[in-house]
């Protein structure tokens, strides 16, 4: 059971996929892309995951809605807050409470360290808190997190390459339950059809440094922008191979974001 409920650690240590990225504008894209970590944007979502497991004989679904805030300071600078309502169906000898608050993370601090026309590359600090009102629903750990990225832009592709490189290493937090070390790898592909529409293909392998082996899950998604400042979408995702907590048996996550503030590209050219 212990190392079933270990799993739930990845749920809210701000691991980063490509619904998690900061937010993009370039001449080859779509004007309000949240899927690119190269450029930040002001912008409120919410989205609902749905993710199946299946560990050591258990079956069991585990279910999140969460409401991210993710604001831009200057032109450089980033920071987010993600507060995540959890549902576990799990049993559990002690009854544990299968539903309330997980693990509260926060980007402390995000940082575009460069910007060419068809290329940046970023990097952010991000913390998760134990802060889950039982021990199903968060890690039991307090997980510091580094993160860094680069993105190309192909424009006569119409194709976005970025990678995303994470290390997370838990701090403190309950004695009690597991430590946590591992490296995520993330790959994402962008293919513009429209301004208005895009898929995204997003690999992702685990290097687990406290359990040993490789995991991998393999995400895509369909974004579509009905109007300049709002985007939906619709992510289903299967886990590929390895023994790695966080790799599901299948995903499908739904979701939408609100651009807030008036950037420069929003704005008219003026005649």
């Amino acid at each position: 059971m212990k190392k079933g409920l270990f799993l739930f650690f990845l749920l809210n240590a701000a691991i980063l996929d490509a619904q998690n990225a900061p937010d993009t504008l370039k001449k080859e894209q779509p004007k309000t892309n949240a899927d690119d970590p190269s450029q930040f944007f002001t912008r409120i979502e919410v989205f609902n995951e749905l993710q199946h497991y299946d560990k050591n004989g258990t079956d069991f679904y585990l279910n999140q809605t969460v409401l991210r805030s993710i604001f831009k300071l200057g032109k450089r600078f980033t920071t987010r807050v993600d507060l995540p309502f959890v549902y576990n169906s799990i049993n559990t000898p002690a009854k544990d409470k299968h539903s309330g608050i997980g693990d509260i993370s926060f980007r402390l601090l995000g940082y575009k360290f460069f910007e060419k026309r068809l290329s940046a590359f970023t990097a952010s600090i991000e913390i998760s808190m134990n802060t889950a009102q039982s021990p199903i629903l968060g890690t039991g750990k307090n997980l510091l997190i580094p993160v860094v990225s680069y993105t190309k832009v192909i424009p006569k592709k119409k194709l976005l390459l970025s990678m995303v490189l994470q290390q997370a290493n838990s701090v403190s937090g309950d004695e009690a339950r597991a430590d946590i070390s591992f490296s995520k790898l993330q790959v994402i592909l962008i293919r513009y059809w429209s301004p208005r529409t895009w898929t995204v293909l997003a690999p992702e392998w685990f290097f687990d440094y406290i359990h040993g082996g490789v995991s991998m899950n393999l995400r895509s998604r369909l974004t579509y922008a009905p109007a300049p400042r709002i985007n939906i979408w619709i992510t289903p995702s299967a886990g590929i191979f390895g023994d790695f907590a966080g790799r599901y048996q299948w995903s499908l996550d739904i979701g939408g974001r609100v651009f807030l503030l008036r950037e420069m590209n929003f704005k008219k050219k003026k005649t």
